[in-house]
């Protein structure tokens, strides 16, 4: 006689699943830099508007005093660094159901994970600032970033430290600038001799957080948040019978790609020169990939690959991401508008990392409001009469701003592991 064995599968509705206490970690983010900028606190009922003023090193006399004869005065002159601002700011809404059946501590979990989302989105900031530093140096001493071929190397860290130093930057311990990099360059200068890890240096010392070792005048850290950005084959670009008011002239276009998650730049496109007509309107569809959110640059043909584009203004546009496989229609080409940050395009597949060199006082991060933290009561209100639902967030008002470019290297390189 046949005997039948039912197995697990049979009684599976009647199973219970267990859920551990623990919850798995999340992916950490190093956020440093906020640690490295000059603070200044803006007060209250002031403006949103800060304002640094320097005064400048005068002019040295090119020749010497004549006996009895009054020379020409020197004249003093300042600068000025300003910035404006912002007000950041999230939150969640969790339900009663959800913390009458959910294992967890849903809100402390929710408040944990905010605690993350501001400071990374500090670091963010202060990041896409520096980006658009104006002293940058490519590995291998070339011209641009499309000719980078090789990984950063001790050669290229001498550039950026003897040209902080021939400027005037100043350290911020007295003989040690600071520098920082993603974990893909680390591997690269780990594998120098000379590098001093940061378990070897004096006790004297302070560590920062994320410090990992000391090379070439500079006490180097390491950020996982900094975004490295691709170089992609041009998306769908064609002329358009549409009435527009473009020229009869050549136009570039390229998509640039930002990280869903993050909202960094993280790829750019190359950009083939479109030819267009009198009235026509040039078509574009962006990618398909739901990683990233899209916007889409214009610029005249005038040569190079790397030329900066401008953003179209049409109010298809506007300044807004453009989600996957739009396809929008621009009409009017731009003049003016904003400019791709860093708008070198790298090689097509090429990856290209990010690392800098800082002096003492080369860009300030302004707090106007420090971060501020909010759990709605859990009792009825006007707006919730039920208690159906609780808040939680957070919001901060902070702006960054590079003051002195002479202070600050932004280094671009490929990397051996990234």
């Amino acid at each position: 006689m046949a005997i039948t064995t039912q197995g697990f599968s049979t009684f599976s509705a009647d199973a219970v699943t267990y859920i551990a206490e623990k919850t798995l970690m999340i992916a950490k983010k190093n956020v440093i830099f906020q640690q490295l900028g000059d603070k200044a606190q803006l007060p209250s009922n002031n403006s949103k508007t800060f304002q640094y003023t320097r005064y400048d090193r005068l002019v040295l006399p090119q020749s010497a005093l004549t006996e009895g004869s009054t020379p020409d005065n020197t004249s003093i002159s300042i600068s000025t660094v300003s910035a404006v601002a912002d007000q950041w700011g999230a939150y969640v809404v969790i339900s009663d159901v959800v913390d009458l059946t959910i294992k967890h501590p849903v809100m402390q979990k929710a408040v944990d994970l905010m605690g993350y989302q501001a400071a990374e989105t500090v670091d963010r900031e202060i990041i896409n600032v520096l980006l658009a530093g104006t002293q940058v140096y490519y590995a291998g001493g070339v011209a641009s970033r499309r000719l980078i071929t090789t990984n950063l190397v001790t050669s290229d860290i001498r550039t950026g430290i003897a040209t902080l130093r021939s400027l005037g930057a100043h350290e911020y311990d007295g003989s040690d600038y600071m520098a920082v990099m993603d974990p893909y360059v680390e591997m690269d200068l780990s594998a120098d001799t000379t590098f001093q890890l940061a378990a070897s240096y004096s006790n004297i010392k302070v560590l920062q957080n994320g410090e990992v070792g000391r090379w070439m005048g500079a006490r180097w850290m390491r950020s996982n948040l900094i975004p490295v950005v691709v170089g992609y084959a041009q998306s769908t670009f064609s002329s358009n019978a549409t009435v527009g008011t473009f020229t009869g002239a050549n136009y570039r276009a390229t998509v640039a790609r930002y990280d869903i998650n993050t909202g960094f730049l993280v790829g750019l496109e190359l950009n083939t020169a479109v030819a267009m007509t009198n009235t026509q309107s040039l078509r574009v569809t962006v990618p398909s990939s739901a990683l990233f959110t899209y916007k889409v640059f214009v610029g005249l043909a005038a040569g190079a690959q790397d030329d900066i584009m401008y953003q179209g203004s049409d109010a298809t546009l506007g300044l807004a991401a453009l989600p996957a496989s739009t396809v929008v229609t621009i009409s009017t080409p731009p003049v003016a508008g904003t400019s791709i940050s860093g708008s070198d395009i790298p090689v097509a597949t090429k990856k290209v990392h990010f690392s800098w060199v800082i002096g003492k006082e080369a860009f300030t991060v302004i707090d106007l409001q420090k971060l501020q933290t909010f759990i709605t009561p859990n009792q009825a209100s006007d707006s919730d009469p039920l208690v159906q639902r609780r808040k939680a967030g957070w919001k901060l008002m902070f702006k960054s701003v590079i003051n002195n470019q002479n202070f600050i290297a932004r280094l671009e390189s490929y990397s051996a592991f990234g």
